[in-house]
């Protein structure tokens, strides 16, 4: 069976999803609490069912009292309508089965052997039910073969940073993040919280998986392109992007702006990204990748060899970009990586991930918070290799 194929399955969705914010460095003594706004649902703010939107939060502690990191869910997107309906059943489209309490693991622990920079911040959650990065915002609702969808994404945002106003009008800092389909909606929506926040605030934007490229498949056809650019008109996202990349981008190509590598140019926020070179996601859903690397033969394994030139070609808005940007890009068969041990363990040129992150973010002379690995196998620190599971459960 092709491996994509089994990345649709519903169930290795929910399972990826258990697993993207429990880990076993998440040593929080308290879960942290879901807050719904139902006040939110009035002004349109909805999730794909018309439920109300929420957040979880785990207060800062000590000098991290006003100290906070936002952080967008992973999730994938529904690419159609019907897709969008199955989603609007499922945790990714209804706060009615959003888990009553979360704990949080990697950027977000408060281990503070594991996370030391950062374990005393204030972790505001946005899970995911909009199914299209936080992005849409269609005035009328559909109704779609019995179903009404609404597509609110943007809104869903913008009631959550409302509600949190008044915490935030006192933050020292902020940071903004996201894995997957949320590392996407970290490009899309970076400039957002300085509009919402102190100009004083210390802020910055990290986004862990989700730069996810407009590219060819191995058969030199258009896999991820036609989907995206589907979600984007579907949504009716265009308000919901970087508005700078709209204002300079003609109408009939606006919809590179759901595109991580057609945004980052237009980025103005310091800004951060964490991606594999070799993402396992990427590699079955936009490269159509047959085999379970390093097991690939002939057409495969050379697609496979090929993939790292294709990738760091569409990143070179990250690499080639100006002293606010920094990055860690390793070599390393995974997809999201800041909510998990690897935040801690994995390594380029001996600093670790969050070493150069933080190295980054706080300015030291210690690190230069721009971390390249070389082509895999070259990373002794990470995997080497999948399973069908590791294909099949990892999904965005």
């Amino acid at each position: 069976m092709k491996l994509s194929i089994l990345l649709t399955l519903a169930a290795a969705v929910t399972a990826c999803h258990s697993a993207t914010v429990h880990h076993e460095h998440a040593r929080q003594a308290e879960p942290s609490p879901l807050t719904l706004l139902p006040d939110a649902v009035a002004k349109g703010a909805v999730c794909l069912d018309g439920t109300a939107p929420g957040y979880y939060w785990r207060p800062g502690t000590g000098t991290g009292k006003n100290k906070w990191i936002v952080h967008q869910e992973g999730g994938g997107w529904c690419y159609n309508e019907d897709d969008c309906v199955g989603r609007s059943k499922t945790r990714l489209g209804s706060s009615k089965y959003f888990p009553k309490s979360m704990t949080f693991g990697g950027l977000l622990s408060d281990d503070c052997t594991a996370n030391p920079d950062f374990c005393t911040y204030n972790v505001v959650f946005l899970p995911y039910c909009d199914g299209a990065s936080f992005s849409g915002n269609k005035d009328t609702p559909l109704e779609w073969k019995g179903t009404t969808l609404h597509f609110r994404g943007k809104r869903i945002l913008d009631s959550i940073f409302a509600a949190l106003a008044e915490h935030f009008s006192t933050a020292e800092e902020f940071i903004l993040t996201g894995c997957s389909a949320g590392g996407l909606a970290t490009y899309l929506h970076a400039d957002y919280p300085p509009t919402k926040i102190p100009s004083t605030t210390k802020y910055a934007a990290i986004a862990d998986a989700g730069y996810f490229i407009d590219a060819l498949d191995e058969d030199g056809q258009q896999l991820i392109r036609p989907k995206y650019q589907y979600v984007y008109k579907m949504q009716n996202a265009s308000s919901g992007v970087n508005q700078d990349c709209i204002t300079k981008t003609p109408e009939a190509d606006q919809w590179k702006c759901f595109f991580a590598q057609y945004t980052m140019p237009h980025i103005k926020s310091r800004f951060f990204a964490l991606n594999s070179q070799y993402d396992t996601w990427q590699l079955p859903n936009i490269l159509n990748l047959h085999c379970l690397p390093p097991k690939c033969e002939g057409k495969d394994e050379t697609a496979f060899e090929g993939w790292r030139a294709t990738f760091l070609a569409a990143f070179q808005p990250v690499i080639n970009g100006s002293s606010t940007t920094g990055t860690f890009a390793d070599a390393c068969l995974t997809h999201c990586q800041s909510m998990s041990n690897a935040w801690s363990e994995y390594k380029i040129g001996g600093q670790l991930m969050r070493e150069t992150f933080a190295d980054w973010y706080f300015q030291r002379t210690t690190g230069k918070g721009r971390e390249m690995d070389g082509p895999y196998p070259s990373n002794p620190t990470c995997p080497h290799h999948v399973t069908e599971l590791d294909f099949a459960t990892n999904v965005v």
